[in-house]
């Protein structure tokens, strides 16, 4: 089974920062198949 995870902020003024992880799960430790984003993660206004 595969998960994504796909927290989102709204910025304001019609921006929004989405992030997604994607999980394997299959027999033991569950497997990050992209790389995990940091605790803080960083706002790039363009």
């Amino acid at each position: 089974m595969v998960l994504t995870l796909e927290p989102g902020i709204d910025l304001g003024n019609g921006k929004m920062m989405v992030h997604e992880e994607n999980i394997v799960i299959r027999d033991g430790m569950p497997e990050f198949l992209s790389q995990p984003a940091e605790p803080d993660i960083p706002v790039i206004l363009g």
